[in-house]
């Protein structure tokens, strides 16, 4: 991967729906470069797949909260709790949008939710609580979310 599929890569990751033409004017390359280039990015498996970008105040998913989850390494007389149980558990909540697996001072997830309401904030991290491997759960409303403009793209090594 060099400079030019980076910078296709940064537009690309802000405005998912642009066109190769579009993208042609803004990274200097010519249309069908971009083209090829963005179906190599594609096979390799960099770009995974496009994502709209939804204004959540509109649905019926207005919150959106982050959890920060400290997990348990063992569980009371069972022993070991393997992270892929923990999980498996959360993939069944439809309010968990991403599990972001991280190296912080005081959690080791960190899980952005939408939700219709605080009132099912605060049952779900309720249920969440039940959950073995789960030791401790805190929470911060999202206010905003910022979608950036695309990067200005220079043509340079």
């Amino acid at each position: 991967m060099d400079y030019k599929d980076e910078a296709i890569i940064r537009i690309l990751a802000r405005q998912a729906h642009l066109s190769s033409r579009a993208l042609s004017k803004m990274t200097g390359l010519p249309i069908s470069t971009v083209h090829r280039r963005i179906q190599r990015l594609e096979a390799a498996g960099v770009i995974k797949g496009y994502k709209a970008l939804i204004n959540f105040e509109k649905t019926s998913k207005p919150i959106s909260a982050l959890l920060f989850v400290n997990l348990a390494e063992v569980a009371p007389n069972k022993g070991h709790i393997p992270k892929k149980d923990v999980f498996n558990k959360l993939k069944n909540y439809e309010e968990i949008e991403e599990v972001i697996e991280v190296q912080a001072y005081n959690f080791d997830l960190m899980l952005k939710t939408r939700l219709q309401s605080l009132k099912r904030l605060s049952a779900l991290m309720e249920e969440l609580r039940c959950i073995e491997g789960i030791e401790e759960l805190s929470s911060a409303i999202i206010i905003e979310e910022t979608t950036l403009p695309p990067p200005v793209v220079s043509n340079k090594a």
